[in-house]
């Protein structure tokens, strides 16, 4: 990937709780996962639901050396963290992973993430896991990470709290948005800021605008806000993503194609899907 292309593979793309019905397999079950691998050869990913146990197998069978993950949490309800005692880095004693997420008060990061290895719920405890890791908690801004990357963070509506993400790499920007409820008449403006002229845009797109009122606090979004982020803040491309498990693949594809209507450079995300940008 050096100098060649940046990629984004999606490995998960579901919210709220994995599914496996038939009528969804084209779009997939697991929950939040995307990778991104930038033209530097880097490990990137944002949030470890259970598509994050494919990203780990992937990645661990490309190392026999010490090697680094930067995982970025939007927030750490259940379907965003669930994947992460399956994740194959973390039980390599060469890799460096780094773990990332919004500080919260009451809790830590690290206590958070420690639930998920607990007796009677996990049959390791993290003082068992072999990787080195290493738990950074953010506040709004930007902080400089890995070699030569930015990530720029802000907070947005969701029950209790999650983060959106702006990564800047060699002139390229994905900006990750996730568990998101803009207001009725009001885009969230530090996101619309946080987009800008982005490359890429993967913004929740949980309901139907239909549904969407009869879920109003549930902290999610419809493909049609999705699309009025992705107009104002310029973006080229708009990913989609966090779909209802109780959607179809027709419901998903469904609204695809509504968006498509207003914003052509528009795709439903799905599991497997792989993108790539070529590097400036």
């Amino acid at each position: 990937m050096k100098n060649g292309t940046h990629r984004i593979q999606f490995w998960g793309v579901r919210g709220s709780i994995p599914t496996a019905d038939s009528d969804k397999f084209r779009i997939g079950g697991d929950t939040s996962c995307v990778e991104i691998t930038p033209s530097n050869g880097a490990h990137i990913i944002f949030d470890g639901g259970t598509g994050v146990r494919g990203v780990g197998n992937f990645i661990g069978r490309q190392h026999e050396a010490p090697y680094d993950v930067h995982l970025f949490l939007s927030h750490t309800h259940w379907d965003h963290i669930i994947g992460l005692p399956y994740f194959t880095p973390i039980h390599q004693p060469f890799a460096n992973v780094y773990i990332y997420g919004p500080k919260r008060a009451g809790s830590t990061l690290e206590k958070t993430i420690r639930c998920l290895f607990m007796s009677p719920y996990f049959p390791l405890e993290i003082e068992d896991i072999n990787a080195q890791l290493t738990f950074i908690e953010l506040e709004p801004g930007r902080h400089s990470f890995g070699e030569d990357m930015t990530m720029h963070c802000t907070r947005h509506p969701h029950p209790n709290g999650a983060m959106s993400y702006r990564l800047e790499v060699n002139g390229f920007v994905v900006g990750y948005v996730t568990d998101i409820e803009h207001t009725k008449d009001r885009l969230v403006p530090a996101v619309l800021e946080l987009c800008r002229d982005a490359d890429v845009l993967i913004h929740d797109s949980h309901f139907h605008r239909d549904d969407l009122p009869l879920h109003r606090s549930w902290g999610h979004s419809s493909w049609e806000e999705c699309v009025n982020v992705a107009e104002e803040a310029g973006v080229k491309e708009l990913f989609l993503f966090h779909f209802s498990p109780n959607y179809s693949d027709y419901d998903v594809f469904d609204m695809e194609q509504r968006a498509r209507q207003v914003f052509p450079h528009t795709t439903a995300a799905y599991q497997g899907l792989t993108v790539e940008f070529p590097a400036s």
